[in-house]
């Protein structure tokens, strides 16, 4: 087995990943190149595949490589970025980017919505919702990822309490809690300037550019929660890719 990068004491993904950090920028992996599998990994570490795709995370936070289901991971970039990529093709895909960083509740506090917020949202003028702010993290001690705002309906006010301790995304405890199934998720993003009380807990400047992405989980029943992803324009790249449909055949 190779010898690990990086302090004894910290967690072999944090190991793994920094002699692979390593192998990266001295050119052992090309850029453009694949990299190992998961299961290759794992035999010459010894360890399972869980601790190598934590690894290989943190190699795609740093911008190192980029990963796509199904053409494996290839390296793009042989020295950091300071970039957060997300893709998302279903809601499986947004719960596992919930549970892959670390959310810090700072407060919640209830508001009756105005006209522009509440097309926005989905809601209606003069409803009262809750207002439950917090930030992503990649994870605790990490950087901070985005400033989120989230607006929920006021009958699941008394789950709000539960969002600080939750591990998983707040679209998934409302969910099973309501009985609710959502349906959708709609999604705009928009660029655009973060007010000083959006950009102070991120570390950033009043006025710094931002994506903001907004969701609104959507059920029969109407709207779940909603939510303002605040992100630095500059670290922030958000991808899909979208297919030609194919016609059946006459």
């Amino acid at each position: 087995m190779p010898d690990l990068a990086g302090d004894d004491a910290a967690p072999r993904y944090q190991r793994i990943h920094r002699t692979l950090a390593d192998r990266i920028e001295a050119g052992v992996y090309p850029i453009g190149s694949l990299m190992p599998t998961e299961t290759e990994l794992g035999q010459e570490f010894s360890t399972s595949r869980f601790t190598v795709r934590e690894a290989l995370r943190c190699l795609t936070e740093n911008g190192y490589v980029e990963r796509r289901q199904g053409m494996g991971t290839r390296v793009v970039s042989a020295q950091p970025q300071v970039r957060y990529y997300q893709s998302f093709e279903s809601l499986r895909e947004l719960f596992q980017g919930a549970i892959d960083t670390y959310m810090v509740v700072l407060g919640h506090q209830p508001l009756v919505i105005d006209e522009p917020l509440a097309q926005r949202i989905g809601g209606k003028a003069g409803e009262r919702w809750i207002r439950v702010d917090g930030v992503r993290w990649t994870e605790p001690g990490g950087r901070p990822i985005s400033y989120i705002e989230s607006f929920v309906p006021e009958r699941f006010e008394a789950l709000v309490p539960s969002f600080s301790s939750h591990s998983g995304p707040f679209f998934d405890l409302l969910e099973r809690h309501s009985g609710l199934t959502i349906e959708e998720v709609q999604q705009e993003i928009r660029a655009t300037l973060m007010p000083a009380e959006i950009s102070h807990p991120l570390g950033l400047p009043a006025g710094a550019p931002s994506l903001q992405l907004l969701r609104r989980y959507v059920t029969d029943s109407g709207v779940l929660i909603a939510s303002f992803n605040w992100h630095s324009a500059s670290q922030m790249t958000y991808k899909m890719r979208i297919r030609r449909g194919r016609q059946s055949p006459e």
